[in-house]
């Protein structure tokens, strides 16, 4: 039986797009604090004026998460996404504002870490919208990039290389 720590977990960069996807050539983010994914099920009622007890049916599926990630500048030669890639696609400099083009690809790995195809049983993959961020900075303390996201459209099916 294998139990995992915060330690093992990561946030990964992938395409956005539908269909399954192979997170092993994804790109990781680079200083990661933490990470949180919630899926909700909305539940419609279906009873009915003659029954006493409710009945539903299952409806719409939704997700929201979010990830911290340290203010870090990568060294030269050093691999990985850092804070800015996400911070792009809702912060913007032009008069055009987000578009479809600002949706992300994620994968969030609870388990070991990369390097077999086998390790994407521990991965969660989707395609997303940042739809908040914030920086923190505190005397004493490492500044920090907060944001939030929300899944658009299902979660994308993981496949060995």
């Amino acid at each position: 039986m294998a139990f995992y720590t915060g330690r093992t977990g990561a946030l990964f960069l992938i395409t956005a797009g539908t269909g399954s996807v192979n997170p092993l050539p994804a790109q990781q983010a680079v200083k990661l604090r933490d990470w949180s994914l919630e899926t909700s099920l909305e539940l419609l009622e279906t009873t009915t004026m003659d029954t006493a007890i409710k009945s539903y049916t299952p409806g719409a599926v939704s997700a929201t998460g979010s990830a911290t990630l340290l203010y870090y500048r990568k060294e030269t030669g050093e691999v990985g996404t850092q804070f800015t890639a996400l911070l792009s696609k809702i912060m913007k400099t032009a008069a055009a504002g987000v578009g479809e083009v600002d949706r992300v690809g994620m994968v969030l790995r609870v388990g070991k870490q990369a390097g077999t195809a086998s390790d994407i049983k521990d991965d969660i993959a989707f395609n997303a919208y940042i739809t908040n961020a914030s920086i923190q900075v505190n005397t004493g303390e490492l500044t920090s990039v907060g944001i939030q996201f929300t899944v658009d459209g299902p979660f994308r099916e993981l496949v060995d290389a």
